[in-house]
């Protein structure tokens, strides 16, 4: 026993405030993070809705790496379940651009110029997702905009493996092609149910895509997009950009007619779509 006084110990659970909706959510500090620079009704509206992107981009990258190790993990069942949230996820932002949509290009040229050099394609977190998926491109890690920090994680998605390339090793892993998973018996069923899932989410991205480029081309048209990029013109061009295309393309083989017409055409003759409108 001493003669020292001590302050007594109190349990540090019994010292915290208590949690509440809006300090678990961390709602004060994220309703500061808006806040109109013009006196334009729309810029609110662009503004909260990118920003809600770019959560959804956040979650989604969560997911991917989720997926991505239950894959190489060869925990097939978890993984599909990770897939299909991430279709929905993505089936959202179609969601936010309906949203946007309702933007009329005047309402967006009130505040067009304050975005300044600022541009959509700057968004770290989209590249990374495209890197992850699948697709991957070595001029992104020259990110116009990006901090050394953001290109730090370019370089790293880009080095990593991507879902496309770890679907790849398990197939080669289980002794199946992309070709024969479609024709294999049903051994290989928990294979081919996943990568059905990788194609759901390719295509949900996929409508991601053409949305972006339909909506960029309302407001603007041919003109140039912000920060001198071509705006319309180049996500036109990712339209042609999948992730699983030689899963596509197999899945595709296997349900074609004997001697149907390749996509060129033969001579004169003018083809449909079997599954769509006019011809070609």
């Amino acid at each position: 026993m001493t003669d020292t006084v001590t302050d007594p110990v109190t349990d540090p659970a019994e010292q915290r405030e208590d949690v509440t909706y809006g300090s678990f959510l961390r709602l004060p500090e994220l309703l500061t993070l808006q806040g109109r620079s013009t006196k334009a009704h729309d810029e609110l509206l662009f503004q909260i809705t990118h920003q809600s992107f770019e959560l959804w981009f956040a979650l989604s990258l969560d997911e991917l790496e989720h997926v991505r190790t239950r894959l190489a993990d060869g925990e097939l069942s978890t993984a599909r379940a990770g897939l299909r949230r991430l279709r929905e996820i993505t089936r959202l932002w179609l969601g936010h651009i309906d949203v946007l949509d309702t933007m009329t290009p005047g309402g967006f040229n009130e505040f067009r110029f304050t975005l300044e050099d600022a541009s959509g394609f700057q968004s770290v977190q989209f590249r990374e997702l495209e890197m992850v998926s699948g697709h991957k491109d070595s001029r992104y890690l020259r990110l116009p905009g990006a901090t050394e920090d953001e290109l730090a994680r370019l370089r790293r998605r880009f080095e990593e493996p991507s879902l496309r390339e770890t679907f790849a090793a398990l197939l080669e892993r289980r002794g199946v092609t992309a070709d024969q998973l479609y024709t294999a018996d049903d051994a290989h069923r928990d294979l081919r149910d996943t990568a059905d899932e990788l194609l759901s989410y390719d295509a949900m991205f996929h409508q991601w895509r053409y949305r972006h480029w339909l909506i960029v081309f309302r407001m603007l048209g041919t003109r140039r997009g912000s920060a001198g990029s071509s705006g319309a013109g180049f996500l036109q061009s990712t339209l042609n950009q999948w992730f699983f295309p030689e899963l596509q393309d197999a899945r595709a083989a296997v349900y074609s007619t004997p001697n149907e017409p390749s996509a060129e055409g033969d001579g004169d003759v003018v083809y449909g779509c079997p599954m769509g409108y006019g011809s070609e």
